[in-house]
């Protein structure tokens, strides 16, 4: 008896699901029992129950939810369609387990690159070490040439953008050559707004692969595949170099993680392609690499400075000018220890060598609105031939008298051609040579007196140092 009501237990536990394993742990007796007791159950025809499955409570709306998922609404917007229009009281779990049956899963396509065609780059945090007598973080920046599986692996104690170049920079020197594009994920280093479709790339990153003959490529949001085989490296870096270290040294950290990238990780078998890294960048990826520039790529260093009411950002002690239409805005400042350049959102407004001095104001006469650039002798030469004859000779015998102040006195004689017209102007260049009245205040007073056009006062000589003459005629040219 006891054996017939086992054979119906164990028949019992099976309708619920359990395994032969599950039972055989839930009844006390050996999975050789309980597999004799089914092979019994079945040869004798003993009906199996199964397992009854209870009407869900959201069956009922299953049509409307798909309609609402094929129109693109939300688990979220569901529950509240649910609740709302249908009078119901359900959970989002409820809902959201509902919802499981709609999802297919998602099919991952194999990315197969070509030869040259593409590296992916990461970080990975390897613990803290000892450096320069501080215990300092530490990542392993890796990159990994996608078709042959050809790794390089750095250490880093930041990932400032600074350091993501100078990683790339050795990795290129490294394989001796660049791919046409580098795969990243969306850190910060490397873009500023995380978006797939239009991303937008820190701009000196994206400078530097310009530089280099590459572009850019972001990984998805959460699609860890897109970056697989970097990210594949990353673990194998913390699986196989990591625990094979017994030390906290940074520098000898260094040595060690070259030497293990050279001769096991580049050397080993490998697991997805079969082959061993090292051959196939040899026989067919490292000729199909990109070459290196000349020169290496300078990196500098991103600041940004608000213009000051001079038209200047300052920098290092001193002064550096701007175009003025950018005052009371803020730039962005790209330097080097020899150099500094200038941006706006887009484009490069300025550039200037750095000064080794402090307090200086380094200003570029473009830079400053167009009243107040100065003119060089010669344009001031060629506005006077334009202005008149009469005016021209002004101007030369203007910058014998007054060497030092010429430029200023020329600036406001042309400044009065704003009121009068360029003959009236040159008119009174010539009635102000005639007195020998070489001054902007006089060259005013003739065109503000109308004196330009009234006959010659003729002068004779009376005595020793004496003239005969109109006194009055003097006092107009001076306004007195």
């Amino acid at each position: 008896m006891y054996g017939i009501d086992m054979k119906y237990t164990v028949k019992t536990l099976l309708s619920k699901g359990l395994s032969q394993r599950a039972i055989s742990k839930e009844l006390g007796i050996s999975r050789k029992t309980v597999k004799k007791y089914l092979e019994e159950i079945q040869n004798n025809n003993i009906l199996l129950m199964t397992k009854i499955e209870r009407e869900k409570i959201l069956d009922v709306y299953k049509s409307d939810i798909e309609e609402w998922l094929s129109s693109g609404l939300t688990g979220v917007l569901i529950l509240e369609k649910l609740n709302i229009e249908q009078k119901l009281n359900v959970s989002y779990p409820t809902v959201s387990r509902f919802l499981k049956q709609f999802k297919t899963p998602e099919v991952y396509i194999p990315l197969i690159a070509k030869p040259g065609e593409e590296a992916q780059v990461d970080f990975g945090y390897l613990g803290k070490f000892i450096k320069d007598g501080k215990n300092v973080k530490v990542w392993c920046f890796s990159m990994v040439l996608s078709h042959s599986r050809y790794a390089y692996h750095c250490l880093v104690t930041n990932q400032s953008i600074s350091s993501f170049i100078w990683c790339h920079i050795n990795a290129f020197e490294y394989f001796g050559g660049v791919p046409l594009t580098v795969k990243i994920d969306n850190l910060k280093t490397g873009v500023s707004i995380p978006n797939f479709y239009e991303p937008t790339i820190q701009r000196q990153y994206a400078e530097f692969l310009e530089y280099y003959g590459s572009a850019p490529i972001t990984a998805r949001i959460k699609r860890g595949q897109d970056k697989g085989k970097v990210e594949a490296g990353v673990k194998y870096v913390k699986n196989n170099f990591l625990k094979r270290i017994e030390h906290k040294c940074f520098y000898q950290l260094e040595k060690d993680l070259l030497n293990w990238t050279n001769n096991i990780c580049n050397k080993r078998l490998h697991g997805t392609t079969k082959k061993v890294p090292f051959d196939i960048f040899m026989q067919i990826e490292s000729t199909c690499l990109k070459q290196l520039p000349n020169k290496r790529y300078e990196i500098f260093k991103i600041e940004q400075r608000k213009v000051n009411n001079y038209g200047h950002v300052s920098f290092k002690d001193n002064f550096y000018s701007v175009p003025y239409n950018y005052i009371g805005k803020l730039l962005t400042i790209k330097s080097t220890d020899s150099l500094i350049k200038i941006y706006d959102d887009i484009n490069q407004v300025a550039i200037h060598s750095i000064c080794s001095k402090k307090g200086e104001f380094i200003s570029k006469q473009e830079h400053k609105p167009p009243e107040k650039q100065r003119k060089t002798e010669q344009e001031y030469s060629l506005k006077a031939i334009k202005s008149g004859d009469s005016t021209y000779e002004f101007f030369k015998i203007l910058k014998e008298i007054k060497p030092f102040s010429w430029n200023r006195i020329m600036q406001g004689i042309f400044s009065l051609q704003i009121n009068y017209s360029t003959k009236i102007v040159d008119s009174a260049c010539k009635r102000a040579l005639e007195y020998s009245a070489i001054s902007y205040t006089a060259v005013k007073n003739i065109c503000k007196n109308n004196l330009y056009d009234k006959p010659i006062e003729s002068l004779s000589i009376m005595g020793n140092n004496e003239f005969a003459h109109n006194l009055k005629q003097y006092d107009n040219l001076f306004n007195i």
